[in-house]
């Protein structure tokens, strides 16, 4: 009987798996049902089970998803908006709960390792050839040439419509995660089939025109090539990349594409406020504008912050002060992640966000896991120019694959040690 149970609570645990990361790029709300379940799981193998502490406790607090949880605590102890404060604690419950998964004794890191790549991928391509399709159905019923399938009518958000509240930096960061799991985990995957994903979420990262996921697929893609092939092979490619770029530039300057990723880069990075983007419709401040703003604030209370909650209260009160209508309307937030704790938390909180990056970045090189490198890069990067984890598009990706990669660096060191001690 006790066998019995133990088979459906770990069947039950491991569908919550693949319905928390199969949903991540197609409805948030399902994937929340999906680790709202995992959490219920690991609470009842604890019950059943108890719990085994894996490694040092200190490791758990700041190298897996916890470390960006723990912030929150002290916040809320001298936040002037308590109520803003703990829902904001609510908001970011998955960061602190999903972690606990790493006691249970019932499921190998492997198991999960699997059923989360293998839900994230079917999600991933299912979505993206969704929307490509979606895509390419509307401009054939279109007039516009060709390179107008790179204009904004059929990119960026016009892109990921039909997936309702998707922004397209967090569908990036899913097709990125998918990508780095097809280059570099070990599931077993048919080529023809992996080709295919790559040109499909290849294609989708296009579409998305997000610069900064841009910037991440090269890395990816770079950190691919390096590690496969020999530096005479890696020169040859890079040197026909450029080449072809070169041939291309002339069609690429008339996409917006083109103009978003190199003028507008530029422009977000300038003290530009209530002037025109790549969108000449509407006047609006640049994120460099808005990150001013926010250190100005830091720098009258930079050891612990306004407390919880307070983010965009603070920062409304600095844009009405500057004129900036666009921000002041749309209550943005300082989309930086590491500049949002700060304001919130001190500089304390950046520290251990830091800390989380450099010491699992050094564990992922020493292990070689280099999925778990792309994890950290993706994350690093659009930390840099979102607030991601102000969103469960963002808190579940890191909750689960956090989660993930930090027990099988667990399972590494037990390994090892293991190892050490029988020689």
């Amino acid at each position: 009987m006790k066998q019995d149970k133990n088979k459906i609570l770990k069947g039950l645990t491991l569908i919550c798996i693949v319905v928390a990361t199969f949903f991540l790029p197609i409805k948030t709300s399902i994937s929340n049902i999906g680790l709202i379940g995992l959490v219920v799981t690991t609470l009842l193998s604890f019950a059943l089970h108890g719990f085994q502490l894996k490694g040092k406790l200190i490791y758990f607090f700041l190298f897996s998803p916890m470390v960006f949880f723990i912030p929150l605590l002290w916040g809320v102890t001298y936040s002037p908006l308590k109520q803003e404060a703990f829902q904001e604690i609510s908001k970011y419950i998955f960061l602190g709960l999903t972690p606990l998964f790493l006691f249970r004794k019932d499921i190998p890191p492997k198991l999960f390792r699997n059923f989360a790549a293998y839900g994230l991928l079917a999600g991933a391509f299912i979505s993206a050839l969704a929307l490509i399709a979606i895509n390419i159905y509307h401009y054939s019923q279109s007039d516009y040439p060709l390179h107008w399938l790179l204009n904004h009518t059929f990119t960026n958000f016009n892109f990921t419509k039909p997936l309702p509240d998707m922004h397209p930096i967090y569908m990036g960061m899913y097709m990125a995660m998918a990508l780095s799991i097809l280059l570099f985990s070990k599931i077993k995957i048919p080529r023809l089939l992996k080709f295919l994903g790559f040109l499909v979420f290849s294609l989708c990262i296009v579409f998305l025109a997000s610069r900064i996921i841009y910037g991440v697929y090269a890395l990816l893609i770079l950190l691919y090539l390096i590690h496969n092939l020999s530096f005479k092979t890696f020169a040859v490619l890079i040197t026909a990349a450029v080449i072809l770029l070169a041939f291309s530039l002339s069609l690429l300057q008339k996409t917006y594409i083109y103009h978003k990723t190199v003028d507008g880069t530029f422009w977000e990075l300038q003290e530009n406020v209530g002037t025109f983007n790549t969108n000449n419709k509407q006047r609006v401040d640049s994120r460099f504008s808005r990150w001013k703003v926010a250190l100005e604030l830091i720098q009258d209370k930079p050891i612990l912050g306004y407390g919880g909650g307070t983010e965009n209260e603070v920062l409304i009160e600095q844009y009405t002060q500057y004129n900036m209508s666009n921000s002041l309307e749309r209550g943005y937030n300082a989309h930086n992640q590491y500049i949002g704790y700060v304001l919130r938390f001190g500089i304390f909180s950046v520290l251990l966000l830091l800390l989380y990056f450099f010491k699992n970045g050094v564990s992922a090189f020493k292990h070689q896991n280099l999925l778990f490198l792309c994890f950290l890069t993706i994350l690093f990067w659009c930390f840099m120019v979102e607030n991601i984890l102000d969103r469960n598009m963002g808190i579940n990706f890191v909750a689960l694959f956090g989660t993930l990669f930090y027990a099988e660096f667990l399972a590494k060191a037990d390994k090892k040690e293991t190892h050490e001690k029988v020689a």
